[in-house]
Parts: structure tokens; C-alpha cells; sequence
């Protein structure tokens, strides 16, 4: 790409997803007169999403710009297994696509030098400028390579397991209660992989349901998931009167990375680039971590010794995050898998945390191992897994 596009902004972020809008919003915090361009192939931001979080998981540093995205919040949420349910004590949150596209619309609309460009697609990428299909160069201080999971399916295959979910946005003609998330209920009859439904009620009458699956393969049946969906709230009495909203998607759970963090411009981030929870599919504390790094350090001074040391520490937990899925989809049996999640449940609810935030200490990730495997759990596979792996 010719020189001369060189350095006419500070940050480019191509890709307008959650890792991308992250970034935006908490650089324009640190430096409101950034020159910013945000740039999406699609019509319009975020996708059809919705994403979920623990709220202790955001740095109180980070509140002050975050909250607005917080569209939905429960102070307690509740797992349920065949021979155990559980109440947390601890904040849970979401945000849709819609909600986050229109908070981050309007962050970049008030910035007196960001730009959105929609439906613009970028056909090359190099370390500090991007070329569009319609051969228009632009240059910045620091590229983000934000578009999402290089392959979500079939590239997986050979190293990973798949999370695959249906999620209907529902009106319902009876109330739930509104104050408690529903993240894993576990009850329901298990197939080829460990199955469980989510629930998250927006209103006493308005809920988000999703039906889940750990799964060997990527192959999805949105229809015959759809109806599992609808079979579950007819069997709770819960009957449907509108279905709202529709969304799915196929998640890879690798055991094997696709490569190391890179540490040169340009920024491979989200996704693509590592930056996500690998055993849950939870990126917003990932993602966050990240975006508070561009944001203290600037565009232009983003790689060096504090970035090593954030990539370090991600993927020291990326590798046992991996080693998790492996023994999950490699040593349980798939019917049996619930006995995994029932057994981890039993821990600390503070280790619990830190599992979905991507935090585990040392000291943690030997106390997951410190016990008798679950039921459904092979000794000898297991066995064969663990002795190349290091609980760093």
C-alpha cells in the first residue's frame, strides 16, 4: 500500500462487533479528540447478539463509560442439575446488538473526530493502513483486526469442540420472576452432547431462552433446536404468545490454539486474534481487558513490554482454558457431560468467578484437578491428556 496514506488517523478498527465497539469506547474515553474510524462491511453494528457477563467481572475504572451498555441487569442467578440447584449471590448483565449499536453510534457520533463507515468492506490489512474494495488507502497509528473467528466451523474440526445454541427472544402470557438469570438448567434430557437451557428475563413477561449444546461437531438444526426451545416453556407452563426475536450461532471450543498472540502490528483482536474465553465463549471480560490497554497506553504506543505481559497472562489462562475442553470433549462421555458442570459448581463461588472472567490463579486451576473426576469422566483418558499440560 503506498506510504502516503500514512498515519491520517490515529486508530482504525475494522470490524464492528463487540471487541471493536469495546476499544472505540474506551478510547474515546481516555482521549475524546481521537481520530477514529470505525469500519463495518455490514449495514449496520454488532451483529444479531446478545452478550452476557458477570458484573463483578468490569474493572471499576471502567464503569463510568461501560455502564450505559448495560441493557439488562439480575442480582442473582441460579444453575439447576438433576441432583443439585444452586443460587449466586452475584450480579449478572447483558446487552443486545441493538443496545450496544445504538450506545456506541451515538459515543462516535458525539466524538468531534471518529467516523463510521457502514457497509464498506476492507480487502487488505497491513500494519498501519487499510485498503478498501473500492481502492480508497487509509492510514492510522494503530490497525485493529476485529472481524471475528477465521473460521467458525469446519477450520475447527480436527482441534476443537463446538458450542451451538438457538435463542428465541419470546412475550410469554405468564410471569416469571424478573430477578433471577437462569444460566444453566441442566434438568433437561441430554442428547449427543451436554445440553442446557438459559433464561434470561428481561420482563415478568419477556425473556431471552436459549438451548445450548457442548458438542463434538459444528452441525446446527435451527429448526429441531427452535422447537426444543418452545417444547421447554410448554412444559413449564410458560405458554408463548409472541416470538420476537431469533438468533444462533456455532462457537468454537478449541483444545488446540490456532497460534500464538501476535505481538506486531497490525492488532489481531476478538476472535480472530485469541482474545476470548475458549471453555465458555464469554468475551466481554477478554475483550474489555484489551480495550483498556489500547485506551492507557494510545494507539500509537499499544505493543511493547505491557502488551507482552497482557499477552502472556491470556495466554497462560487460554492454555488451560484448552486443556478443559479437551478433557471435556475428549474424556466425557457426551450424555454425561452435565456431571462435569454439576462438579464444578460445587467450588467456591469466588473460583467461580474468576473461571468466567479468564482470571484463574495457580492455586485455582490445581484445585479444579484436586478432586475425584465426576462420574461419566475416563481415569485413563484423562490421564493421557493431562501429563503434557502445566497448571501455570
Amino acid at each position: 500500500m503506498s506510504p502516503a496514506a500514512r498515519a491520517e488517523r490515529d486508530l482504525i478498527l475494522v470490524g464492528g462487533g463487540l471487541q471493536s465497539g469495546l476499544i472505540a469506547l474506551a478510547c474515546l474515553d481516555a482521549r475524546p479528540d481521537l481520530r477514529l474510524t470505525l469500519i463495518e462491511r455490514g449495514d449496520r453494528l454488532g451483529g444479531n447478539h446478545t452478550w452476557s457477563f458477570h458484573e463483578g467481572s468490569i474493572p471499576e475504572h471502567a464503569r463510568r463509560w461501560f455502564q450505559p451498555l448495560i441493557e439488562h441487569r439480575w442480582p442473582r442467578y441460579e444453575v439447576r442439575f438433576p441432583d443439585l440447584t444452586r443460587t449466586l449471590e452475584h450480579a449478572y448483565a447483558t446487552c443486545s446488538s441493538e443496545h450496544f449499536a445504538a450506545v456506541l453510534s451515538d459515543r462516535l457520533a458525539r466524538a468531534p473526530h471518529a467516523e463510521l463507515r457502514l457497509a464498506t468492506e476492507v480487502v487488505e490489512i497491513g500494519s498501519d493502513a487499510v485498503r478498501l474494495a473500492d481502492g480508497t488507502e487509509l492510514g492510522a497509528h494503530l490497525i485493529v483486526d476485529a472481524r471475528g473467528p477465521l473460521d467458525s466451523s469446519g477450520g475447527w474440526i480436527d482441534r476443537s469442540g463446538f458450542q451451538k445454541f438457538v435463542g428465541l427472544e419470546v412475550e410469554l402470557e405468564r410471569a416469571l420472576d424478573p430477578t433471577t438469570a437462569l444460566l444453566m438448567d441442566a434438568t433437561v434430557e441430554q442428547h449427543d452432547a451436554f445440553r442446557f437451557v438459559y433464561v434470561l428475563p428481561f420482563s415478568a413477561t419477556r425473556a431471552l431462552v436459549e438451548d445450548t449444546y457442548f458438542s463434538n461437531g459444528p452441525e446446527l438444526d435451527r429448526a429441531a433446536v427452535r422447537a426444543r426451545v418452545l417444547a421447554y416453556l410448554a412444559a413449564r407452563d410458560l405458554p408463548v404468545r409472541a416470538v420476537l426475536r431469533e438468533e444462533h450461532g456455532v462457537l468454537p471450543m478449541p483444545w488446540r490454539s490456532v497460534g500464538p498472540i501476535q505481538r506486531v502490528p497490525p492488532l489481531v483482536a476478538g476472535y480472530r486474534g485469541g482474545w476470548f474465553h475458549p471453555a465458555t465463549g464469554y468475551s466481554v471480560p477478554v475483550a474489555l481487558r484489551l480495550a483498556l490497554h489500547v485506551a492507557e497506553h494510545g494507539p500509537a504506543a499499544t505493543f511493547g513490554p505491557a502488551f507482552d505481559q497482557l499477552a502472556d497472562e491470556q495466554e497462560r489462562q487460554t492454555h488451560f482454558a484448552h486443556l478443559l475442553n479437551e478433557l471435556l470433549f475428549k474424556a466425557a462421555e457426551p450424555n454425561l457431560r452435565w456431571k462435569v458442570f454439576r462438579h464444578f459448581y460445587e467450588l467456591p463461588d469466588d473460583l467461580t468467578l474468576r473461571f468466567y472472567a479468564l482470571t484463574l490463579t495457580a492455586a485455582d486451576k490445581r484445585r479444579m484437578f484436586l478432586r475425584k473426576p465426576p462420574p461419566g469422566v475416563s481415569f485413563l483418558k484423562a490421564m493421557k491428556i493431562l501429563p503434557g499440560w502445566t497448571f501455570r
